[in-house]
C-alpha cells in the first residue's frame, strides 16, 4: 500500500499543477478523491490503454465532475494520454480538457457535470453487463452535492431492486 500511497501523492501535486497551468480548478474536491481514484486504477479496475477500447474492461463513471483534474492525472499515469497534454491544454479554448470528464477523451466513458446523473447512468451500465454475462464491474465516484437528487436516489433504489453486485 505504500507505493500507493506514494503515488497518489506524486498526482495530487500533479492535479495542483494542472490547475494552476489552467488557472482554474477545484482542488479540494481533486484531493480528497485522489486515493480512491489510486486505489481503483492502480489495484481494483481491469482497465488499460490496451483493453478500453474492447468489451473487456471495468467501467469508471465521474460522476463528481469537478474532481476531473485528478482523474486527468490518473488517466495520464495509466498512459491514456500525457500529463505534459493535460498540462499543455487544460481549461485552453478549444481543447477537450475541459473542467468536467470529457468522454471524446481516451479512458473517459461518460461526459459529467450535472449533478446526479453519474450512478443512474452505472446503474444501467451494470445492468447491461450482467445482461451479456459478463464479468465487468461498474465503479462510480460521487460528490457530496449530488446526494440530494432524485436521480441518484431512483438509481440507488433501481441498484437494490435489481440486487447489482457488480
Amino acid at each position: 500500500m505504500t507505493n500507493l500511497k506514494k503515488l497518489a501523492y506524486k498526482l495530487r501535486q500533479h492535479a495542483v499543477q494542472i490547475i494552476m497551468n489552467g488557472k482554474g480548478g477545484h482542488i479540494g474536491g481533486d484531493m480528497s478523491v485522489m486515493d480512491a481514484l489510486v486505489v481503483l486504477y492502480f489495484k481494483e479496475m481491469n482497465i488499460s490503454t490496451e483493453n478500453f477500447a474492447t468489451k473487456n474492461h471495468d467501467h469508471f463513471i465521474m460522476s463528481k465532475g469537478h474532481a476531473v483534474e485528478a482523474l486527468y492525472a490518473v488517466l495520464a499515469e495509466k498512459g491514456f494520454f500525457t500529463y505534459e497534454r493535460v498540462l499543455k491544454e487544460f481549461s485552453q479554448f478549444g481543447s477537450p480538457f475541459i473542467g468536467h470528464p470529457n468522454n471524446k477523451l481516451p479512458g473517459i466513458e461518460m461526459n459529467s457535470g450535472a449533478l446526479g446523473h453519474g450512478l443512474p447512468v452505472a446503474v444501467g451500465m451494470a445492468i447491461a453487463e450482467r445482461m451479456n454475462k459478463s464479468d465487468n464491474r461498474v465503479y462510480v465516484v460521487m460528490g457530496d452535492g449530488e446526494q440530494a437528487e432524485g436521480s441518484v436516489w431512483e438509481g440507488a433504489m433501481a441498484a437494490a431492486n435489481y440486487r447489482l453486485d457488480n
